[in-house]
């Protein structure tokens, strides 16, 4: 059961990650996310806290990059409500085309849902504190995530990248 996402979803995805910063450049996103590590920085760029990012070590084998999805799926993904198959696992692994897209595009998703039900909690709390004075946002109150992804923009698609721009994911051309 292959789903194959269009140029505008995976537009979309390569615009989001290119925002992100992260350890590595991206050059093939199928390869430079095959262990995990990337993802787990996605993640962390989020919700630091949620995230040890020394649990995560580069990966060259199979077996590292195994553990690493496995580590990621038990310890981050559970808590975001995404479930990652075995299967998947080892498509990512084996950095296969379109395997880690696909697995961004449910994060992003459930990015934006974690980050919601958050926020619908830490307003049910104001309410019940009896109110405004611990409005979010003020001076002083941080997310205990320590940074929550920004408001509407999250999640919508972003803005149309520039033609320039070193250092962006392209699409692999496909036959050859």
């Amino acid at each position: 059961g292959e789903i194959t996402m269009d140029d505008d979803e995976l537009q979309r995805i390569y615009q989001w990650i290119d925002e992100i910063p992260l350890s590595r450049p991206k050059r093939n996103i199928s390869r430079d996310f095959a262990d995990g590590v990337l993802v787990a920085e996605v993640v962390a760029h989020y919700y630091p806290r949620m995230v040890e990012l020394h649990n995560y070590p580069s990966a060259n084998s199979f077996a590292q990059k195994m553990y690493n999805w496995q580590t990621l799926a038990k310890k981050v993904f559970k808590k975001l409500g995404l479930s990652l198959q075995k299967e998947e696992m080892e498509a990512l692994s084996n950095a296969e085309p379109q395997a880690v897209e696909q697995l961004l595009k449910r994060l992003q998703v459930q990015l934006a849902r974690y980050n919601l039900r958050k926020q619908q909690q830490r307003e049910q709390q104001q309410l019940e504190q009896g109110g405004a004075q611990h409005f979010a946002g003020s001076p002083g109150t941080t997310d205990e995530a320590g940074g929550s992804p920004p408001g509407p923009r999250f999640g919508a698609p972003p803005r149309p990248a520039d033609a320039s721009g070193e250092n962006r994911l392209r699409p692999l051309p496909t036959g050859g």
